[in-house]
């Protein structure tokens, strides 16, 4: 009976008083501090860990203007809207950038990746292309309907200098990978990884593989726990299955408190003569 008089017969049952989840992580996120400290690790070697640093992108992301397509580029207030020829004068392939300006109605045979040359600012597809040699010049035919900067990717247009790409508690991604590549970033500091400490407790808790006698189960829990956490940057120590024993759960978990940064546990947290967690 409850002081109140009222029989407590469904353990199930959630009141209005019950913790709900967000409070929960609420109090968690108040009340902890970060217990691990840090290392500087090669890049490749960061996807699953957390961020310990603030990760500012140092340059544009492309860092110039260059072509979207295999192509030719000009200028487009050279551009007739029917149409028109325009003299090839360079070839310009990614990593062999061009300083050379392109002259009035004038185009270069460019490639994808390739940093466009001076004075040009649109891009037209090969595809769309005819080409044509006439006196021992080579144009190219360029198509009616084309949009300025059309297949030219802006300088910036994925990050822009000074912008920040992570900040410190984040759980690293292999397309956050990518981006702080993309900045030139060989380094991380990252938090180092947690050390964590399974174990159960309960005279009937078997584990898989194991015959079960009357009263005995299965330990499930340790495997919900072990999968969960193996999802993050921790390091696991299994500390078995304890039996129901007040001393010996005690000086098991101090012993491991010492080499742990986490115990997680599971069973002996109720209100009964053989529970020992609180």
């Amino acid at each position: 009976m409850t002081d109140k008089g009222k029989l407590l017969d469904d353990c199930f049952l959630h009141d209005r008083d019950r913790l709900r989840h967000h409070e929960a992580l609420k109090i968690l996120r108040e009340r902890l501090s970060a217990v691990a400290g840090t290392t500087r690790i090669p890049l490749e070697e960061t996807c699953g860990r957390i961020l310990a640093e603030e990760i500012v992108a140092n340059r544009d992301v492309p860092q110039a203007d260059n072509s979207a397509v295999d192509g030719y580029a000009f200028r487009f207030s050279d551009h007739d809207p029917a149409g028109g020829f325009f003299r090839l004068e360079q070839r310009i392939a990614a990593g062999h950038p061009s300083a050379i300006e392109i002259g009035p109605w004038g185009a270069a045979r460019i490639f994808t990746g390739a940093i466009m040359p001076p004075g040009c600012d649109t891009v037209v597809m090969q595809e769309d292309c005819e080409l044509h040699d006439q006196d021992g010049q080579s144009f190219v035919i360029v198509p009616a309907g084309l949009k300025q900067g059309a297949n030219c990717r802006k300088a910036g247009e994925d990050v822009a200098a000074g912008t920040v790409l992570l900040r410190p508690g984040h759980l690293i991604r292999p397309q956050d990978v990518a981006a702080i590549a993309s900045t030139g970033k060989a380094q991380l500091l990252v938090y180092e990884k947690l050390k964590i400490g399974l174990l159960s407790t309960g005279d009937e808790i078997r584990r898989p593989g194991t015959d079960l006698k009357s009263g005995e189960v299965y330990d499930s829990n340790h495997f919900l726990l072990r999968s969960l956490t193996q999802t993050l940057p921790v390091e696991i120590e299994d500390l078995g299955v304890l039996k129901d024993d007040a001393a010996f759960i005690e000086e098991t978990l101090s012993a491991a408190s010492e080499r742990c940064d986490v115990l997680l546990t599971t069973g002996g947290a109720s209100r009964g003569e053989e529970d020992h967690i609180l």
